[in-house]
């Protein structure tokens, strides 16, 4: 007799702004899942208008969460607390491999904002077991898909989505099978197809999807294919570009009507990590109602600042649609740039366009929909209802959509690697190992790994004097590579101390001090 369990399904897009968590039930079957209605929203407690703020407050030690979502979100008023505040960090996940990036991107570094992320994924999990699944473990009734931009797994040699995937691992009991990671291009497709808003026309014309997420948008292109409301990859391209930019140049805006100094600000960087809240409200505000159609009245907001030193700043900030415009017309000159990149990336000609579907949380901005519209025609442009949830939405079909499995259409085609990266010949270096004093070898793995003093750690060195993160060392196909994460004793490379998060090439033979704790680096060479 099949098995006729029911299953439930747990969706997590982890945004740079905002979580999101949908639910599906599904009835195992001899083929395939069978999905038991449509996905829905289930927000827990700690969540708000049904998304979690992705921000955390570190305690006083810095080792666990003092707050999280809305509640950490609030510190930012407190100039005592606010240092403690982190957001904005999945941006900073792989900044390192880019060749140039952006501010936000080097917000954090990108071991910190792994462990930030397991931080609040850990909260979010024990909440959600308490609130949704009221079991003592989660086990083979549940499954949770994550996730993931494309790009963490198609460039760097997948790194960066490997390192990703190990941290969540993590998070769940040793040897939970329940885990899914799907990148974001394929939930929103399932979930568009789902819902009917593919365009599936006789000429087969060009859908253009645009993600525009808080930090970064993807563009992806296809055809429909008549009858089966499949989407045949034509092409792809994504930037750094999100909704948080516009958030950044407001706080701006918002920092010079209240006449704080750059040199306030520069002493107490934190300052527009509260601003940008502002800024982020206000700008929603108004995006909503010219959206509608209708500027019913001029959003305003009370900023008060409380700096470090004790001086305040106070001032009503109001936002209209002139001074957003003022703000961020340079935003609005990127974005129009950055559709015409990606039209000539994917090879399109920008009357072959026959549907443009705007997806993601930095959609609902007025500037980005009225520039789309005004370029491929009102009639082409559909912004999708809840555009922040479709990319979730579709996490929730995905285990069990009868449509044909998309990811495999969207890889880029293989791209080689460094010279010898698809073996090692004779007599060539090979793998790398930390060789203790003790003499107790540790054999690094392909990319990153965690030193420090925290369990979390991929390296955990038991020191009083070593940092809970202490240091990254990556192995690549270029080597081996040490960074400091600004630990408290620092680290030390044959004697000298390195810069806090700059990459120093080790060699073999080089000695490694963490706090008191030393080690050697060995190369092994293939015979």
């Amino acid at each position: 007799m099949p098995d006729q369990r029911q299953l439930s399904l747990f969706a997590l897009d982890c945004g740079a702004t905002n979580w999101r968590l949908y639910r599906s039930e599904y009835r195992s079957g001899a083929s395939a899942p069978e999905l038991l209605g449509a996905p829905q929203p289930s927000p827990l407690t700690s969540f708000v208008d049904r998304r979690l703020p992705a921000v955390i407050c570190l305690d006083p030690t810095g080792a666990a969460l003092d707050s999280f979502g809305e509640a950490a979100q609030g510190q930012l008023e407190n100039e005592a607390q606010r240092e403690r505040v982190r957001d904005h960090f999945k941006p900073c996940i792989g900044a390192h491999l880019e060749v140039n990036p952006l501010p936000h991107q080097k917000r954090h570094t990108h071991a910190q904002a792994l462990e930030y992320t397991r931080l609040l994924l850990q909260v979010v999990l024990e909440q959600l077991r308490q609130e949704k699944w009221r079991s003592a473990v989660f086990d083979d009734r549940v499954v949770f898909t994550f996730a993931y931009p494309l790009h963490w797994r198609q460039d760097n040699e997948s790194l960066v989505y490997e390192e990703f995937v190990r941290m969540v691992r993590g998070c769940f009991p040793e040897g939970f099978a329940g885990l899914r990671f799907v990148a974001e291009p394929e939930g929103a497709i399932l979930s568009l197809a789902h819902n009917r808003l593919l365009a599936s026309e006789p000429g087969r014309e060009v859908a253009l999807i645009i993600d525009v997420g808080g930090s970064t948008t993807d563009l992806l292109a296809g055809r429909v294919e008549p009858g089966c409301e499949r989407l045949e990859f034509l092409g792809r391209h994504g930037t750094a570009f999100g909704g948080g930019l516009y958030d950044a140049e407001l706080a701006g805006m918002i920092a010079d009507e209240l006449k704080v100094p750059a040199s306030a600000l520069a002493s107490d960087p934190s300052a527009m990590l509260s601003l940008r809240v502002s800024a982020q409200r206000l700008k929603e505000s108004l995006s909503r109602q010219l959206l509608a159609g209708q500027l019913k009245h001029v959003p305003q907001r009370a900023v008060t600042l409380v700096m470090r030193d004790g001086t305040v700043y106070r001032r009503s900030i109001a936002l209209d649609e002139a001074r957003f415009q003022e703000a961020t017309s340079r935003l609005d000159g990127q974005f129009s740039t950055l559709i015409d990149t990606a039209l000539e990336v994917m090879h399109l000609q920008e009357s072959g366009i026959g549907q443009v579907l705007l997806v993601g949380g930095g959609a609902q901005l007025f500037t980005l929909v009225r520039h789309l519209r005004q370029r491929f025609s009102p009639g082409k442009m559909l912004l999708a209802e809840n555009p922040e949830e479709i990319v979730v939405q579709g996490l929730g079909l995905e285990y069990g959509a009868a449509l044909r499995q998309v990811e495999p259409t969207i890889h880029f085609p293989a791209q080689p690697g460094p010279a010898g990266a698809e073996g090692s010949p004779a007599g060539q270096a090979g793998a790398w190992s930390l060789v203790a004093a003790d003499g107790l070898p540790f054999r690094l793995p392909q990319g990153l790994t965690i030193v420090g003093r925290g369990a979390g750690s991929g390296l955990q060195v038991i020191d009083t004097k070593v940092s809970r993160l202490h240091a990254e060392l990556r192995v690549s196909a270029q080597g081996l590579e040490l960074v400091d994460l600004d630990s408290t004793n620092g680290t030390w490379v044959n004697g000298k101390r390195q810069g806090a998060r700059q990459a120093q090439a080790l060699q073999p033979g080089d000695e490694i001090v963490f706090g008191r704790s030393r080690f050697t680096c060995i190369q092994e060479t293939v015979p």
